[in-house]
């Protein structure tokens, strides 16, 4: 065994490979203010896996944290706190020029707008991406031609991004974030700017795509039609990760379909409709392991309700936050809720 051998061996011991392609760990992301105007706090802690060949949307409303998220996951801007890991390996600790050689080999953007160069060809646009990282121009041209007849756009090769329609100009985005054969493919709204024939197109495609080649996909979107497409869904609301949710959503109705996460904090998220049967915002809770498979919230005043109006000394234990005087038998104290 070489001592290349060794090392390798060694580094895999030390850095495990991950059984997921990429994994999001606490994720913070605060906009700083400038001036008299406050700061934002975008993300809150967010965390979940993507399994190689998955199909995955995040969905919620405008502002709930979803296109940072996406910028963030795809290396293109650094989290204020926690970490991505891209099989195994954080990318949020990677120098630059590493960070800028992971997002052109290992990921393809797929923006609203298409983003591509407008005064370059359809053809040029996705040759280009592959240039950047050395590859021959006959490798390239060979590749380019073979996505945009894929795309079904190899009739417009020489047509300048400026007058594609968007449609069209959406096929050549999708073409120039497949051309380096990325693990990744993220879509930021990928179907925002096309008519809703076109956005059907786009999204089988993505699903053949996501199917026939294995590409892992990750779309933010707060459209129904987008989000019935995959996989499965991660629910965003004000930076929070409020849920998972299975195939065939309906994002008008997530209450029905919404699995609680808890977060690497100990965080539980309550649905809405939950919190409503509560009817106690603010209110202090006992909570209780039932199984496995049910815990079980009292309120707290409940519980003092029930406490005995005199308890002697050989009865109880007193609270070491509020001294309080509780039931020997108690796990929370019946008055400020602090476990024993």
């Amino acid at each position: 065994m070489s001592i290349k051998d060794e090392m390798t061996i060694q580094e895999e011991i030390e850095t495990p490979r991950s059984p997921h392609l990429l994994s999001a760990k606490n994720i913070y992301h605060i906009y700083r203010g400038k001036a008299e105007r406050a700061s934002v706090v975008a993300l809150k802690g967010v965390s979940f896996d993507l399994d190689p060949g998955e199909f995955v949307s995040i969905v919620g409303p405008s502002g709930s944290g979803k296109s940072t998220l996406l910028q963030i996951i795809g290396g293109l801007m650094r989290p204020t706190a926690g970490a991505v890991f891209f099989e195994g390996q954080d990318v949020t600790k990677t120098p630059e020029e590493e960070l800028t050689m992971f997002r052109r080999r290992q990921v393809g953007f797929v923006f609203q707008e298409g983003n591509l160069l407008l005064d370059l060809s359809a053809f040029d646009n996705v040759n280009q991406s592959m240039a950047l990282n050395g590859l021959p121009y006959q490798h390239r041209k060979k590749r380019t031609l073979e996505l945009l007849d894929l795309m079904g756009v190899l009739h417009r090769k020489n047509q300048i991004a400026n007058r594609l329609s968007g449609g069209e100009r959406q096929r050549v985005a999708i073409a120039r974030a497949m051309a380096n054969n990325p693990k990744l493919i993220i879509a930021d709204e990928p179907t925002g700017n096309v008519d809703f024939t076109t956005s059907v197109r786009l999204l089988e495609l993505f699903k053949e795509l996501n199917r026939e080649t294995g590409m892992t996909m990750l779309s933010a979107t707060h459209s129904n039609h987008v989000a019935g497409y995959a996989d499965r869904s991660i629910e965003l609301r004000d930076g929070l990760l409020l849920g998972l949710h299975g195939k065939g959503i309906d994002l008008a109705q997530l209450d029905m379909s919404r699995m609680v996460v808890m977060d690497s904090d100990n965080r539980l998220t309550l649905p809405a409709n939950i919190m409503a049967q509560l009817g106690s915002f603010g209110g202090l809770w006992a909570i209780d392991v039932v199984d496995q498979s049910k815990i079980l919230l009292t309120p707290l005043e409940s519980l003092t309700e029930q406490a005995p109006s005199i308890i002697s000394d050989t009865e109880t234990k007193e609270c070491p936050v509020c001294s309080t005087f509780n039931p020997i038998d108690g796990q929370f104290c019946i008055s400020c809720g602090a476990r024993f």
